[in-house]
């Protein structure tokens, strides 16, 4: 993992992944659709996608712009692999043209189960400024711990062999609705290692 050179190679490994499962799946509360599509990896590659010092969450602390422009550079690079998916598991043009719609969209990213998440008091990613922040998750007011509750978890390095990529939400009428609950994503995952 330390000899990765950049996150060239990381989306090069993720790339030669296959599709476990696609659909467009509902908002839990909103009419709305997304694009998912759960990507079978390998423990090395999900390892260099998330824990190495080269892969997606380190992108986002080398500046929150940088960390946008290469979770784009991935999900264009997924999307070949995608496409064959749609194909091959449904032959209904115009579901494909909204899941590619939602993988297209500002808001379409990648990221891990949330299940992954080890339940540890420990840090194995040691990035300073994760690991201040998760020491004084539980000092402060409560706002500050409330900012925090990110903090724990990020310095964690979670093991699997699947990777999730996830569309923008659709409207019925094709256009992106935007999740008010994620609109700092970036900034977490740039400031803690976790959203």
């Amino acid at each position: 993992m330390v000899a990765l050179k950049g996150f060239d190679e990381v989306i090069d490994q993720l790339a030669a992944g296959s599709i476990e499962c696609c659909k467009f799946e509902p908002h839990k509360s909103y009419p709305y659709r997304r694009a998912f599509f759960k990507v079978h990896v390998g423990k090395r590659a999900y390892d260099a996608f998330f824990n190495s010092p080269v892969g997606y969450r380190a992108q986002y602390c080398l500046g929150i712009e940088n960390g946008l422009r290469q979770n784009r550079r991935l999900i264009e690079a997924l999307i070949p692999l995608c496409l064959r998916a749609i194909k091959e598991n449904d032959d209904t043009v115009y579901l494909e043209k909204r899941l590619l719609r939602s993988l297209l969209s500002v808001e379409a990213k990648a990221w891990i189960n949330d299940n992954d998440w080890p339940v540890l008091d420990e840090v194995h990613i040691d990035y300073g400024p994760w690991v201040t922040k998760a020491k004084n998750a539980k000092i402060g007011t409560r706002a500050e711990r409330v900012a925090r509750t990110s903090a724990e978890i990020g310095v964690l390095a979670p093991e699997n062999a699947q990777i999730e990529i996830k569309g923008a939400w659709l409207t019925s009428d094709n256009h992106e609705w935007r999740d008010p609950s994620k609109a700092q994503r970036a900034e977490q995952i740039r400031d803690y290692g976790a959203v």
